[in-house]
């Protein structure tokens, strides 16, 4: 059981690759490349959102302003776009504004103590609210043709954005694997308590999960605007439930501590792809919702289940090597008090 939930994204993966080939025999214009190509080019937001999501998660925490986040994201970046600004600084505007909108959260969350869910709803209305002082409510519906551009790039037949978000995730995994301090967002929310004891910085690390959740919107929020070429108010709108439930389908745990990159890119793929899938079957829109609820309580409760299962195997495990332990110990007594015994007579 310990190591089907190590390998929670492979079981995902192959489940969906499973789904696929299904959906390919009913409709095998599903599996044409690009079909495939379209799928992950829709799935580059969701994905990216919720790797920003992970961090926080990671620290036990709960950020439901990503959303709004790159909302506001989006809309400095078309306002800087329609002023003449050039794309490079743009760019670099709406990133800032991103990681400016998580140091808000990491603010009231990591330093004033607010419970994450308390502090990131008071900022989700306040970055809405934002985006329409700045639009005075309207869309952006005109924007230049420069950034449109970059989501027509490819390579190998592929979108360049599929190819930074790739080596984004990558470089993230790295990062989690051989950079010591970020460790610390799974020594965090797996027992703060003994993070604290051991001196790890408790207060930085949830500081710097909030600012990269922040940024990961952001980027989103380029690819979006890229993309669809203009932004609507609703922009990024139930992003952060998406994203959650992205999250616990890919395998982390929303307990804190369980969890990778690669988890957040496959459960955002997973959710996408079933998006895709439903359009393919011509199952009517209004049930893509229904779907992805019942998609989500499946997976929260096969999660529960699944880590119920580990810690009861794991609790009878040390409860036999200490029973183990015992006999041996009762053992030598024995033999010492034989000895004992013997010595004397």
């Amino acid at each position: 059981m310990n190591r089907l939930l190590r390998n929670r994204e492979l079981l995902v993966f192959l489940l969906l690759v499973v789904m696929v080939i299904g959906v390919g025999l009913v409709s095998p214009h599903f599996l044409s490349p690009r079909s495939l190509r379209n799928v992950a080019n829709s799935s580059l937001i969701l994905i990216l959102v919720s790797v920003g999501e992970m961090f926080v998660v990671l620290t036990r925490g709960l950020d439901v302003s990503v959303g709004a986040t790159m909302g506001l994201s989006a809309v400095v970046l078309g306002l800087a776009l329609n002023a003449g600004v050039a794309l490079p600084i743009a760019i670099l505007l709406a990133l800032i504004v991103g990681v400016l909108a998580g140091a808000v959260n990491s603010v009231g969350v990591a330093i004033f103590r607010v419970p994450p869910i308390i502090m990131t709803l008071g900022t989700l209305g306040m970055y809405r609210g934002t985006m329409r002082i700045l639009t005075g409510g309207s869309w952006i519906e005109t924007i230049p043709a420069n950034i449109k551009h970059l989501a027509k790039l490819t390579f190998l037949e592929i979108h360049m954005f599929v190819w930074v978000t790739l080596a984004v995730i990558l470089l993230a995994v790295l990062v989690l694997k051989k950079f010591k301090p970020a460790r610390y967002f799974y020594l965090v929310g797996d027992n703060e308590e003994g993070a604290l004891f051991l001196g790890i910085p408790i207060q930085r690390t949830v500081f710097v999960a909030y600012i990269l959740a922040g940024f990961f919107s952001a980027m989103a929020a380029v690819v979006f605007v890229a993309q669809v070429g203009f932004v609507p108010m609703q922009t990024g709108n139930g992003q952060e439930l998406k994203a959650l439930a992205a999250l616990v389908i890919g395998g982390v745990s929303l307990t804190g501590g369980v969890g990778t990159p690669v988890s957040a890119f496959i459960g955002a793929l997973f959710l996408k792809t079933v998006d895709s899938m439903l359009i393919f079957l011509k199952v009517p829109g209004y049930w893509s919702n229904a779907v992805g609820g019942i998609i989500l309580l499946v997976a929260v409760y096969f999660d529960y289940r699944l880590r119920e299962a580990v810690n009861l195997r794991q609790l009878l495990s040390r409860r036999k090597v200490r029973m183990e332990h015992i006999k041996k110990v009762r053992s030598a007594v024995e033999a010492n008090r034989n000895g004992h015994t013997h010595e004397e007579s």
